[in-house]
């Protein structure tokens, strides 16, 4: 009986408009990786149905729809326990992949972890793990159950996997990770001196880190930037003038995606630049193919989609009655909306190309089950925020 009762609450509280945009954007997003990739699977990956990175990628999302069950499912309390040990685990999981992989070949690389029967990216997994990691920690800090000058241990610990991410070659991944260990750390209330201190310096180091991406390329010289395919990354202005170096043509050719998109008419399957025009138009260059098949006004919905997908997260952090998790649920909030500003960035010619996935649009099994994850741990807060909530209210009746 009390088994019952447990799932009827999970299902009772759950955050059905979020469960209900996230299944909308599983579906829309697969079948436009369907789209997107029904040419280059054949053409330039030589595989032998336009299916794979669709069957692939569902897949991968029932993975991650299995995970999410199970997350709904298990307590935050808990986190405290498996925080460090999942953390642990995929550090070792990186370090494996690391030393495994091509760790100085030029061009932007991902560590990843080759099991045999399927290849994973743990960099994606511990984007997760990081932001509850740095939930229960800094939650036991602001309780002072951690000794007053600890508040750099986490930011020690998590700088450990990113620096291997970081030679391995993943600089999106990296870039991701810094951003949202940074903006975590920044949001955490704290009355020490010295944690104030670090934490305004922090801040201006931080945007002093996005001034130098935004504008390295007026800085430093053209030859040096020409002279790497990571470094040229960082030339993105006017990338039509550039259309024969691998710093302009993928955004040249999304813009001319763009530019093929109506404003209210469907061109579904239609694209023109799928076919082997624009690279990766499955995975990071996904945008402009939406805009041309679905149409600019759709386009603008998806991302009005995305902002109330964000707005739910953070109203799920606010009504939170612990600050664990309400740290975790802002973590999550940042973790989606900085996926979806950089890739949209790059992708525009806003900022420079990181290879960083868009949200439930872009193929790829490690992000798609990582990010599904992180839509259950937010329903499993927001689950707990309604017991509670009643709780306290019965509590507030009972005792008048």
């Amino acid at each position: 009986m009390k088994k019952k009762k447990t799932k009827s609450v999970v299902v009772r509280n759950i955050n059905k408009p979020l469960l209900i945009m996230m299944f909308i954007y599983l579906i829309v997003g697969a079948l436009m990786i369907l789209s997107a990739s029904s040419i280059s699977s054949v053409l330039q990956y030589g595989l032998d149905s336009s299916f794979h990175f669709f069957k692939s990628q569902i897949i991968y999302a029932i993975l991650g729809l299995i995970g999410f069950y199970v997350i709904v499912h298990v307590p935050t309390k808990t986190y405290d326990r498996f925080s460090k040990l999942f953390m642990a685990i995929c550090v070792i999981a990186i370090l494996f992949a690391f030393l495994n992989g091509k760790i100085f070949k030029e061009g932007i690389n991902t560590v990843t972890l080759d099991l045999g029967f399927i290849s994973f990216q743990p960099a994606e997994l511990l984007k997760i793990i990081m932001i509850v990691y740095l939930g229960v920690f800094y939650d036991k800090w602001c309780n002072k159950t951690h000794k007053k000058n600890s508040f750099l241990i986490p930011l020690f610990i998590c700088l450990i996997p990113i620096s291997f991410i970081v030679l391995g070659g993943d600089f999106g991944s990296a870039a991701i990770m810094i951003a949202l260990v940074a903006l975590i750390f920044f949001a955490i209330p704290g009355e020490e001196v010295s944690f104030k201190v670090l934490k305004y310096i922090g801040i201006v180091f931080f945007i002093l880190c996005i001034l130098f991406l935004k504008f390295a390329y007026l800085v430093i010289p053209e030859d040096i930037l020409e002279s790497d395919s990571r470094l040229n990354r960082l030339i993105y202005k006017e990338p039509c003038t550039r259309y024969l170096s691998n710093s302009g043509y993928q955004v040249c050719n999304g813009y001319i995606a763009i530019s093929n998109g109506n404003i209210f008419s469907l061109n579904i399957g239609g694209s023109t630049q799928k076919y082997l025009y624009l690279p990766e138009s499955h995975t990071d260059f996904i945008f402009p193919i939406v805009v041309e098949e679905l149409g600019i006004l759709l386009s603008i919905i998806i991302l009005v989609g995305y902002a109330y997908m964000i707005f739910i997260i953070l109203k799920v952090s606010r009504n939170s009655y612990k600050l664990q998790n309400s740290i975790i649920c802002y973590g999550v909030a940042i973790y989606f909306c900085l996926h979806i500003f950089i890739n949209l960035g790059g992708v525009l010619g806003l900022l420079p190309l990181t290879g960083v996935p868009l949200p439930f649009f872009s193929y790829g099994g490690s992000f798609i089950i990582s990010l599904i994850a992180s839509f259950g741990i937010v329903q499993r807060i927001h689950i707990e925020n309604l017991e509670e909530k009643k709780n306290r209210e019965i509590r507030k009746i009972t005792n008048s």
